[in-house]
């Protein structure tokens, strides 16, 4: 989508359009469609009964239906003219709208990597496990469930896959990247953030040196409102902002904050006579956030936040190779969450990827009204991946913030210290086809385990679940 919406772009300045007149010959292309398929939709039977069936009326729906696609192929060719665009170019755009569509189901999503791999630069694949590891992951979900369908892609301000060198500084040139995805045979609905790909990603997650601030929840919705957000204790600037915070002004006006936007699309999917109760009558659904790198810190921020109000059930949080989010304030309530039977996060790390380890500290020396030092703290049920072909180590090892533990809290802060990230390929180690290797080789070790069981041994966590 990045790389198809840096060419559609291209194509508007070669032929000096605004956003406006492509969005009109996007719809009047999508009307020839829409036609099309009426008229193909409005079939004579091969052999009607001459007692039921209407013939005249069929006529006349038939010319109705003719008519108007009759009208959308001469609204499309005004739009051509007006625009001095030919057949070819009508070709084009279609390729680039059908890849930027939305719903999209799972094998829709296959085939636009097979059919349009080359759109995509190839930094851009290398960080995210390239061509061949997508492709095999893509087919793995159609097999699991072809019915998934993906209800909405944000990328609204993306740029292109890496960002220039003039646009690096450009903090909100490329803005969060999301996808909700809905699962009817696994009866789950799962949000998931993108990692780090393009120079503003880095600039988030590395933003004012781990710099922390207050989070405020919900997120920014208007200035009216700002009075009635609450501290839930401190979190990383950069990423606080970045899902919080008031956006660039969207589409249809608004300021709102990315984590709000999509507080507004789970609750009309979840709410009764929504979406998902309309298709899917008899399925339960449950809601999961996931993300990778800067998308798992996203996502466990995010997973908080809606996890705060208790109209989704049980929240569950899976991050891969997230770095630190938050401080003790944060981290405690996210306990009272986890208490409350309203939260899990199981946070994937693997040996020796640093990102899980930054940042470890905030500095803020020049700011007397907080300490000098803050630390960072992780939340959640870690499982720590290591390579699965040193036969002499274990394949994982599960570690938990344990409340009021300080033995707990310092082994935790010996193993999550920056030097034990350092290695020799130390970029592989984080990127997702080694994530991907790692759960593999410790698959038979994972499946003894449930979330469930973990979370209900207090010898582990150091508390019990909150009974009402």
């Amino acid at each position: 989508r990045s790389a198809t919406n840096a060419r559609l772009d291209d194509f508007r300045k070669e032929r000096k359009l605004t956003k406006d007149q492509v969005d009109a010959v996007r719809n009047a292309i999508e009307l020839t469609r829409t036609t099309l398929a009426d008229v193909r939709g409005l079939k004579q039977p091969e052999q009607p009964d001459a007692a039921t069936f209407d013939s005249a009326n069929y006529q006349k729906s038939l010319k109705r239906v003719l008519d108007k696609y009759q009208e959308s192929l001469e609204q499309l060719e005004r739009k051509k003219e007006e625009h001095g665009l030919n057949d070819g170019d009508v070709e084009v755009l279609t390729t680039y709208f059908d890849i930027l569509a939305e719903p999209k189901d799972a094998v829709r999503i296959k085939s636009d990597l097979r059919l349009y791999n080359e759109f995509i630069d190839p930094a851009f694949r290398l960080s995210f496990g390239g061509s061949e590891w997508n492709e095999e992951k893509i087919i793995e979900i159609v097999d699991r469930d072809p019915t998934m369908y993906v209800k909405e892609i944000d990328d609204d301000f993306v740029g292109r896959s890496i960002a220039s060198p003039g646009e690096f500084f450009n903090e909100l040139n490329s803005e969060l990247v999301y996808a909700i995805f809905v699962s009817p045979a696994q009866g789950k609905v799962t949000v998931a953030f993108r990692g780090s790909v393009n120079a503003n990603d880095w600039m988030a997650n590395t933003h004012k040196l781990g710099k922390m601030t207050d989070l405020k929840l919900p997120g920014f919705t208007s200035e009216e409102a700002e009075p009635h957000r609450k501290i839930y204790g401190r979190a990383h600037e950069g990423f606080g902002n970045y899902l919080f915070e008031k956006t660039q002004k969207g589409p249809n006006g608004s300021y709102k904050s990315k984590s709000e936007e999509i507080m507004g699309v789970l609750e009309n999917l979840f709410k009764k006579g929504g979406e998902l109760e309309r298709k899917f009558p008899q399925q339960k659904f449950s809601l999961y956030v996931t993300g990778h790198s800067l998308g798992g810190a996203m996502s466990t921020m995010f997973a908080f936040r809606a996890a705060l109000d208790g109209e989704f059930g049980m929240v569950t949080n899976v991050s891969f190779a997230s770095p630190y989010c938050g401080d003790q304030g944060f981290r405690d309530a996210f306990y009272e969450l986890e208490k409350a039977n309203k939260i899990r996060h199981i946070r994937f790390a693997n040996e020796e990827d640093v990102v899980p380890l930054i940042p470890f500290v905030a500095p803020d020396v020049w700011n007397i009204s907080t300490p000098p030092l803050e630390m960072f703290k992780h939340t959640g049920m870690n499982v720590r991946l290591y390579n699965p072909h040193h036969l002499l180590r274990p394949k994982c090892r599960l570690f938990y913030p344990k409340m009021g533990s300080w033995v707990n809290e310092t082994r935790n802060a010996v193993l999550n210290n920056f030097p034990m990230g350092l290695s020799i390929g130390v970029v592989s180690k984080h990127l997702c086809p080694e994530y991907s290797d790692r759960l593999d080789g410790a698959e038979e070790e994972l499946k003894k385990i449930t979330v469930e069981s973990l979370y209900e041994r207090p010898e582990l966590t150091g508390w019990d679940y909150t009974r009402p």
